[in-house]
């Protein structure tokens, strides 16, 4: 039987895995430039069907107005669902987050080595949402932490997971949560017990934004606050700060320099992390 176009990928062993997971702003919502649709030597991603392919973006497909769109608005579909349509003339490509990032300056770090992004964010999702049996909250039929460990171990049949890397919180500062911290840290708990997690895999969180309309901005203190005590009480907790980053015009997402730079500060909170263990 011939092999299929992506076996090449999926024969590689012992990939650096990186878990991405949380709302929109780690599935993302940058437009992409040339760059982002470039592969990168060394750096695949986890397609939803399982297989493995360069990490162009969009890498994270979490709802439907991610991909490539005709200046009228009108969606490009190829015949690969999970491949990006590469745009022409004054089409768009929107879905550039952080992790791809993380993955190329990772990649950068390793070259003798395969990174292995596991894209699991679902844009517009609260913290109970990532709990186990957790709902979408715009897609009851969706269960976005259910679904983010079935990706991950699934990768990890052909690798180690190295980081975790988080961004959630608007949704929850929303509603002004209760309890955000233990809902947090139970997420925490949650990932490093099913997916058999040690203290050497960092957990990485991004704090809120400045840019917030006054119904999220008035109440980041609870996710802001869960971050500074997580990461006082837990050695491979480590958080990063985005309070003078960039949104898109929408005050809710970042603009794609923002989220390139975003990708920059988690890399460079792992490298401290790495360093510390030393």
């Amino acid at each position: 039987m011939r092999d299929n176009k992506f076996d090449v990928y999926n024969r590689i062993q012992d990939k650096m895995l990186v878990l991405l997971v949380g709302q929109s702003n780690m599935a993302g919502r940058g437009y992409a430039g040339p760059d982002d649709l470039t592969a990168i030597p060394g750096l695949l991603m986890i397609r939803p069907d399982g297989q493995w392919q360069p990490a162009i973006e969009p890498i994270t497909r979490d709802r439907k107005f991610i991909g490539t769109f005709q200046e009228n608005g009108e969606k490009i579909t190829g015949d690969d669902p999970f491949e990006t349509v590469l745009p022409q003339g004054n089409q768009k490509v929107c879905g550039v987050g952080p992790g791809r990032t993380f993955g190329r300056l990772l990649a950068e770090a390793n070259p003798e080595r395969t990174v292995g992004l596991i894209p699991a964010a679902v844009g517009g999702t609260s913290i109970a949402a990532w709990m186990p049996g957790g709902v979408d909250d715009w897609d009851a039929t969706n269960h976005p932490y259910d679904v983010a460990i079935q990706k991950a171990k699934e990768a990890q049949k052909t690798g180690k997971i190295v980081a975790i890397l988080w961004h959630q919180g608007e949704s929850d500062a929303n509603k002004n949560t209760e309890n955000y911290t233990g809902k947090l840290r139970t997420v925490v708990q949650n990932f490093r017990q099913t997916l058999q997690l040690g203290d050497d895999v960092p957990f990485i969180a991004g704090d809120m934004a400045s840019f917030y309309e006054e119904k999220i901005s008035s109440h980041i203190d609870i996710v802001d606050n869960a971050l500074e005590t997580l990461a006082a009480e837990d050695p491979a907790f480590r958080s990063v700060t985005t309070k003078d980053l960039m949104h898109r015009g929408d005050k809710l997402h970042y603009d794609t320099a923002s989220q390139h730079e975003l990708g920059k500060r988690y890399f460079a909170a792992y490298q401290k992390f790495i360093a510390d263990k030393k």
